[in-house]
């Protein structure tokens, strides 16, 4: 299963403020539905999570024979979003969400389905490439300015967060913030001498993730960065100002040509 390349997801966002629920409950109830993009038919049995930005399960629920879903999550007022993933749809993620603790939330996922073939076994002497290999192969391909693990694994253990790779992998196209509550930019979205609030986001293992890495160093394979356009191209409006693609070892650590 692999994110789609293209915005592909439609949702239909309804907040209903609760005038009964007492101050005191603060989880945010979030109701919705699950179906297929070509058909509509509902999806049963597919998962949905609520992550905050730094990657943390606030919440889990599986949609129901009718494609239906409720998850409650406590987010205390902070960001986060909703992902759904099921073998043969396209894993699919929201925007980030801001939410009032009392709110409840109606969502529609329209997501496209990604069908399931099995290749034709072959028994042969060849080593397949790991899934980070192939993943590697992929953003060569793409024409993505790519930092490859050769080059990450010469600093990773040295660095204290991942913007120390990125300072010594060279990508001068970036302006990397000293301080690690802040986010990276765009050289190009600077204009006489004033910095425009233009983040670019972090993609981790595929995974829209926001602006603000919480990430381990030493944890990484290979790092490719987005220009606007190449990110929206593949993300959407989840990405528009860039984004920093990092891939983790936890799928392959084979140093690759």
């Amino acid at each position: 299963m692999r994110v789609s390349p293209h915005l592909r997801l439609s949702l239909q966002l309804m907040v209903i403020a609760l005038a009964v629920v007492p101050v005191s409950v603060r989880a945010q109830v979030i109701h919705g539905v699950v179906r297929s993009q070509e058909t509509t038919r509902v999806v049963e049995r597919a998962r949905v999570t609520a992550t905050d930005l730094r990657g943390r399960t606030l919440g889990e629920a599986t949609s129901d024979d009718q494609g239906k879903f409720t998850l409650r999550i406590d987010a205390k007022g902070a960001p986060f979003s909703l992902t759904v993933r099921r073998i043969g749809i396209t894993p699919s993620s929201t925007e980030v969400l801001r939410v009032a603790p009392t709110d409840t939330l109606a969502y529609e996922f329209l997501v496209p389905e990604e069908s399931v073939v099995g290749d034709t076994v072959r028994v042969t002497g060849r080593k397949m490439p790991s899934v980070n290999e192939s993943r590697y192969d992929e953003a060569i391909r793409r024409g993505w300015l790519v930092f490859s693990p050769v080059e990450v694994a010469k600093h990773r253990d040295h660095a204290t967060s991942v913007y120390d790779l990125l300072r010594w992998a060279g990508a001068g196209s970036l302006i990397i913030p000293g301080r690690p509550t802040d986010c990276v930019r765009s050289s190009r979205y600077i204009s006489t001498g004033r910095r425009i609030d233009h983040c670019m986001v972090w993609v981790v293992d595929g995974q829209v993730m926001g602006p603000i890495p919480v990430l381990n160093p030493s944890d990484t394979y290979f790092l490719a960065v987005l220009s606007a356009s190449q990110s929206t191209m593949q993300f959407g409006d989840r990405a528009p100002w860039g984004a920093i693609v990092l891939y983790t070892r936890m799928n392959g650590d084979q140093p690759h040509p």
